[in-house]
């Protein structure tokens, strides 16, 4: 009997599972955030500006 040994195929669940509960997790907390929140729109413009972005006139 191997009472201390663990199974190769459990260990690779635990970590697929642990993967999976993370990634929901992240992309609950993720969601509801602006990623532009704080940012101007001057500070966008030069920002494209900089990556050789042009304005139409």
């Amino acid at each position: 009997m191997d009472g201390g040994r663990f199974h190769l195929k459990s260990l690779i669940l635990g970590i697929g599972i642990g993967i999976i509960i993370t990634s929901l997790i992240s992309l609950i907390y993720i969601s509801g955030r602006d990623p532009f929140e704080g940012i101007s729109d001057e500070q966008i413009m030069v920002r494209a500006e900089k990556m050789g972005m042009v304005m139409k006139e």
